[in-house]
């Protein structure tokens, strides 16, 4: 029985690892410079580069910050090369 469990937990965790969030969109700016040339005033507060943006990213076609679970029904995953 336990067998069965850590194989469920394996697919699961695959899932997580594929499944399509903000983190691998191509919409998500992965620059944090971005942050502060998008939200003028950000660095004055030093938010722009503190915790309290953290992994956020400015999501380009929404125009707002998003974290990295995120999700959308615009996602669009970054493209391989």
């Amino acid at each position: 029985m336990s067998e069965a469990v850590r194989i469920a937990g394996t697919a699961h965790a695959r899932f997580d690892a594929c499944a399509p969030r903000c983190a691998s969109c191509r919409y998500r700016a992965e620059d944090r410079h971005s942050l502060e040339q998008s939200i003028p005033g950000l660095a004055v507060f030093s938010s722009g580069f503190g915790a309290s943006v953290a992994d956020s990213r400015l999501c380009r076609l929404h125009d707002q910050l998003v974290s990295p679970d995120d999700t959308c029904a615009q996602y669009d995953p970054i493209p391989r090369h």
